[in-house]
């Protein structure tokens, strides 16, 4: 493929140029400092600190320091690096941003290579800059932009070799089959990259190298999997197949509780989710799903299918990448809702938009004039895209909410007047992340004794009643007010009234 002929080409680095500076504007304007109410970024980050402590892959939040099954390590490996050299949970946060930067250039030079034009591509990746989204999980403790970086770089990769030669001594292909194996470890989604892979091996009849992709993530995920299976399996798997994995007392899905499932998880992705990946509109789930979401959906959907179709080059890589992240969606729990899972593509969704556009445009009109017009006028959506962002900064600027801002109050009173106790609450790893001793969650059962009986077994010395999670309402707070003998205030905050109370063992 020569490069030397793509449309833009002697323009590109000033293009890569103005992405850096518009990079620079977007994420400080955007970047939030605080630590994000989510668990995952908090588990992640004590994960991080066990390694770099030296102490292994475990949860030292929890008292018995068990090793943790659920997240992949890739994640916490690269927040341990951070932390030999500094805690600063800020710290971790940049070191998203330049892999979000990394990001934006692979996808201008991988972009480039699909439709050998660099002015689309400069488009396209300008908007992925702009992107609410990417920008909202580019300033997060989180996993999804690390695995953004490591899969287009395997894309990219995979995108340089020539397989009319012996591939397997292409530098190019042998680190393609690396980064998949990190993809993989950094997000469990990363499996997704073989569906690319395997389906442009197989329509180019490439028959003898398909087994190759599948055989190294097989050996290189190996010992994750088997680590999983000696602790009794990964709690992805285990969470997969409950019917809620937040109320496991509904027990486990049932072919019928799939088939839902799917159809579930199909229509939101439909209807609002990938819509919302690209035009961040910001959906409302707690209505219905309308006629007019649904005809705007498929449309997008065709509009994305149909200018994926008309790639220059590596169309069936790109189509069976997106097709094997969709599907393992469709089966992943319907509980977990919103944009996050499909940020890492976010940019061939836009890609998808632009070409199927430009291809359509050219139906009618001739292509020097359908040029000018889909190179150039979609940087008129960028006018629009100021307004999520707007909302984005004043949220990054805006305190924790009161009832957040008391229940990290109680963790702080613990972490200075406290050490090595059992604290059981709500949110136990964005807990444990202020209060620096251990934490665990109470049983979720409407069974005082029961619950009670458990915190006992987990030796607790505190619970914590907040008003950041429903379930203490529902389970912990009616076991202290039928059994208030077992319970002495030791904290009371108030605006909202927020308690730290000395459980009796």
């Amino acid at each position: 493929m020569n490069t030397s002929t793509y449309t833009g080409q002697n323009k590109r680095w000033i293009f890569l140029g103005i992405i850096a500076v518009v990079f620079i504007f977007t994420y400080t304007y955007t970047f939030d400092s605080k630590l994000a109410l989510l668990g995952d970024n908090a588990s992640y980050y004590t994960l991080g600190k066990a390694i770099a402590q030296g102490e292994g892959y475990v949860n030292i939040s929890k008292v018995s320091k068990s090793p943790n099954n659920h997240y992949p390590p890739g994640y916490p490996v690269i927040i341990s690096t951070v932390l030999l050299f500094s805690d600063s949970i800020i710290a971790i946060k940049l070191l998203n941003g330049l892999f979000l930067l990394g990001s934006l250039t692979l996808s201008f030079f991988l972009i480039a290579r699909l439709v050998e034009n660099y002015i689309t591509s400069f488009v396209i990746v300008l908007l992925t800059a702009f992107n609410s989204h990417v920008l909202f999980y580019g300033s997060l403790m989180m996993s999804e932009v690390p695995y953004m970086f490591f899969s287009l770089l395997a894309i990219y990769l995979f995108t340089l070799v020539d397989f009319e030669k012996v591939a397997l001594k292409s530098k190019s292909f042998i680190l393609a089959l690396i980064m998949i194996i990190i993809s993989y470890y950094v997000r469990s989604l990363g499996v997704a990259l073989l569906a690319g892979f395997c389906l442009y091996l197989l329509l180019e009849r490439n028959w003898k190298m398909i087994g190759i992709p599948i055989a190294a993530l097989i050996l290189g995920g190996l010992p994750w999997f088997l680590r999983g299976q000696s602790l009794g399996g990964t709690s992805y798997m285990n969470q997969l197949k409950l019917i809620n994995p937040y109320n496991p007392g509904l027990g486990e899905a049932t072919f019928s509780d799939f088939s839902e499932r799917f159809w579930s998880n199909f229509s939101r992705y439909v209807t609002r989710e990938i819509p919302d990946s690209i035009f961040n509109f910001g959906p409302t789930y707690n209505q219905p799903i309308s006629g007019k979401e649904w005809l705007m959906g498929i449309v997008l959907i065709l509009l994305i299918g149909y200018g994926l179709f008309k790639l220059k080059h590596f169309k069936t890589l790109i189509i069976g990448y997106i097709l094997g992240t969709l599907g393992i969606l469709m089966i992943w729990p319907d509980v977990w809702i919103g944009v996050r899972f499909i940020v890492p593509v976010v940019p061939f969704f836009l890609l998808g938009v632009i070409n199927g556009f430009f291809h359509l445009f050219i139906l009618i009109r001739s292509q020097k004039e359908v040029s000018m017009v889909v190179n150039y006028s979609p940087l008129v959506i960028l006018l629009f895209l100021f307004s999520p962002m707007t909302e984005l900064n004043s949220k990054a600027k805006a305190p924790y909410p009161p009832a957040w801002q008391r229940y990290f109050e109680v963790a702080e009173w613990l972490e200075k007047n406290q050490k090595d106790v059992v604290v059981s609450c709500g949110k136990p790893s964005l807990f444990y992340t202020y209060a620096d001793n251990f934490t665990m969650r109470y049983k979720f059962t409407k069974d005082s004794d029961e619950l009670l009986k458990h915190l006992e077994k987990q030796q607790v010395d505190y619970v914590v009643i907040d008003q950041v999670y429903g379930n203490t309402f529902q389970y912990l707070l009616p076991a202290v007010r039928e059994h208030p003998e077992r319970f002495q205030q030791v904290l009371h905050l108030k605006n909202p009234d927020t308690f730290l109370l000395k459980f009796k063992r």
